[in-house]
């Protein structure tokens, strides 16, 4: 009898311990994959300015008034999975005039996927200049976003020598030296 008794007390015991540890762990679920999450955007600026010759006018291929460099830093913004949006800022001279303001194009390669393209971050101009206008207005860039694809990217940045806002008039820009970045594209 005493065995019986002791018998008892173990199962007994064990049942009452395997349900004290089974509590902390809930109620069974089903297996539930979660949704991959989103990548967090990221802003790489360009590690390499764009920068030209302000205002230039050239005659017999030298500027022939006062003249200054100006510089135009291009941003890769990520967020989704193999997209890039390309922006930039008004160009840094001590007077920014509409004829700094000019296209800014951007050559980009995946180097890991072997993609590549062309886009142009359009100046934009003030369009009401019946008021007072802020020295932020004078020139904005438009953003434009790629599909690149997954991988590092490469991207060349440079202006257009022709280049007054779109490619016309007479004061062009006298390339300096071409921007350039480097970014991973999640």
């Amino acid at each position: 009898m005493r065995y019986v008794a002791s018998h008892r007390r173990f199962v007994a015991g064990a049942v009452a311990s395997v349900a004290v540890l089974a509590l902390p762990l809930g109620p069974p679920a089903a297996a539930q994959a979660d949704a991959p999450p989103m990548p967090t955007p990221a802003t790489t600026v360009f590690q390499v300015p764009v920068t030209f010759v302000s205002a230039c006018s050239t005659v017999g291929f030298r500027c022939w008034v006062p003249h200054q460099l100006a510089a135009v830093t291009p941003t890769a913004t990520t967020g989704a999975p193999g997209v890039v949006t390309f922006a930039a800022g008004p160009p840094t001279t001590t007077s920014i005039t509409t004829l700094d303001c000019i296209d800014v194009s951007v050559n980009w390669r995946n180097l890991t996927t072997g993609a590549a393209g062309t886009t142009v971050l359009r100046a934009l101009q003030p369009a009401d200049f019946s008021r007072s206008i802020a020295p932020d207005e004078w020139c904005r860039y438009a953003p434009a976003t790629v599909v690149a694809g997954s991988g590092t990217v490469a991207s060349i940045a440079g202006v257009d020598a022709r280049a007054f806002p779109h490619g016309s008039g007479t004061w062009p820009q006298v390339p300096v030296s071409p921007g350039i970045g480097v970014f991973q594209l999640p």
